[in-house]
């Protein structure tokens, strides 16, 4: 007998991607773009550009019906689709300029500020009818690089209802659920209580595909550990195993299985160029050898038991969509890149001699740092367990230092005391994985301040350039230089009631694929 198919869902934010986390905004471009705060918000905002997880745009799911591209690259023209707000008024192309003035006038205060171009790339937008925006740039780009990681950062937006904020005004009323009464996406906003949970109804008036829950309610829990509980005891019909609770899953009886890819990013360690205490991070052969002795099977086998892939490069592994042949090969065949006895010959190249207990020393200093790990993750602190292992075995003495997620952030910045950090890094909204904003030398998120001229060129030219051999050649070069210390990347079992539908789990999930898999 076919079970009966559910018309509401509650789950919490993040799942398949990271443990959850509250939400504290409501409103794009002034939002902390937290996954949690993108998540919520794409429920009731769509973009202009939907990006699938294939990387590619889903014209199917975007607002825009096609671009018109100038041979140049410098010239865009926006043909968007007939589609309403749940007010019935059209959307137009004036609600997405408005969108762009609103990221505009934030500056530097706008979280992806520099990301694919925006806003300063742009050197004119204007209307040319309702459902036209014609978009000018400063200088002729790759088409593919500014459609995935500029234009889609805008999201059409209720200027009529919000022209009469300031960016300020609408900072500080970024959770007030009045300013999303009229919305263009699948769900409205029924309840939201921060720190407790928030609620949503489908649109009957979406303009898309009807959503395919009536009712989609999450659950403000900030640990992994309280959201598998409330698994467990049914308080949600959605959720996550946490990689330390692998031996527990078990006891999530009577649900379906999915395997998440844990969405589009990598996991590294970020290294502090700029602090005199570990200037040998600066020699290109310690950064070598540290990467040469991390043993990415066994973090996969043992942190995320088995469920994870190897990552050599800043471009992930899954999808392979622009995994370059060389570094398909590595993960292929990851012990092509383990090699703990290179290492210490580089490091013995480097003059760093095996001294006391085993740490090498380099006149009178120790080959020694520390490391920051977050902990919003044991995982995470279990990763960093196993690197403070292999780097012992080469002579490199490396602490841990485990703090709050955000105190974290607020120290790594440029010109700071400390030393490593371990970084979780999502391409959202930079889905075209060129390196700007990480690796070039004035990048947002480049935290250690790694600078090189060639790098600088390598990642303007995947930019600027059609084609894919330059962000080839980018993450061939990454790979060699080693700016920061690359490591595997999880995947996650995703569990979920008998009598929700695949299509329906997706819709509370965000930013991941995630693939059917009964054996979990």
């Amino acid at each position: 007998m076919a079970l009966a198919v559910t018309t509401s869902m509650t789950t919490v934010t993040s799942v398949g991607l990271s443990p959850p986390m509250n939400v504290n905004s409501l409103l794009p471009v002034v939002n902390n773009d937290s996954s949690a705060n993108s998540q919520i918000i794409t429920l009731m905002f769509r973009p202009l550009l939907w990006i699938g997880t294939n990387l590619k745009i889903n014209w199917q799911q975007s607002i825009a019906k096609s671009i018109t591209v100038s041979p140049n690259g410098r010239r865009y023209i926006i043909h968007l689709k007939p589609w309403r707000w749940s007010d019935g008024r059209p959307v137009t192309a004036q609600d997405t300029l408005a969108c762009l003035r609103m990221i505009q006038e934030y500056g530097s205060r706008y979280p992806n500020a520099g990301m694919g171009g925006m806003p300063g790339l742009i050197k004119k937008a204007i209307v040319m009818d309702p459902q036209t925006l014609k978009v000018t740039l400063k200088r002729a780009v790759n088409p593919i690089w500014f459609e995935l990681n500029g234009l889609s950062q805008l999201f059409p937006v209720p200027f009529w209802r919000w022209k009469h904020y300031s960016m300020n005004e609408l900072y500080k009323l970024q959770d007030n659920p009045g300013l999303v009464s009229v919305v263009d996406g699948p769900y409205k906003l029924e309840h939201f209580t921060q720190g407790r949970g928030i609620s949503f109804v489908r649109n009957s008036s979406y303009s898309g595909k009807p959503a395919a829950l009536k009712y989609l309610h999450f659950k403000m829990y900030t640990s992994d550990a309280s959201a598998f509980w409330a698994l467990k005891t049914g308080v949600l019909q959605a959720g996550m195993i946490p990689h330390y609770l692998f031996d527990a899953r078990w006891m999530v009886k009577g649900l379906q299985t999915c395997i998440s890819n844990g969405g589009y990013g990598f996991n590294y360690v970020t290294l502090n160029f700029t602090n005199p205490k570990v200037a040998f991070f600066r020699e290109v052969k310690v950064r070598e050898a540290l990467a040469l002795a991390v043993n990415q099977r066994q973090i996969i086998q043992t942190a995320f038991h088995g469920l994870g892939v190897p990552s050599f490069n800043p471009v992930p592994t899954t999808p392979d969509t622009y995994l370059s042949p060389e570094m398909k090969q590595l993960v292929a065949d990851p012990a092509l890149a383990y090699n703990p006895s290179a290492a210490k010959k580089l490091l013995d190249d480097a003059g760093w001699k095996p001294g006391p207990e085993g740490i090498r020393i380099h006149g009178r200093q120790r080959l020694q740092f520390t490391m920051m790990v977050p902990d919003t993750s044991q995982t995470l602190i279990a990763v960093a367990e196993l690197l403070k292992a292999d780097w012992q075995t080469i002579g490199v003495d490396m602490r841990l230092r485990v703090l709050p997620f955000n105190l974290e952030l607020a120290k790594l910045h440029p010109h700071g005391k400390w030393e490593a950090s371990m970084i979780v890094w999502s391409y959202n909204p930079d889905f075209y994985p060129s390196g700007d904003g990480l690796f070039n030398t004035d990048g947002g998120a480049n935290y250690g301040q790694y600078s090189s001229s060639k790098m600088d060129t390598l990642i303007r030219e995947s930019t600027q350039n059609k084609g894919i051999k330059y962000l080839y050649e980018y993450e061939d070069y990454a790979y060699e230089q080693q700016p920061v210390i690359f490591l595997p990347y999880p995947e996650y079992i995703v569990k979920y009631a008998q009598d929700i539908t695949h299509a329906q789990l997706m819709e509370g999930v965000y930013s991941v694929d995630c693939k059917p898999n009964p054996l979990h």
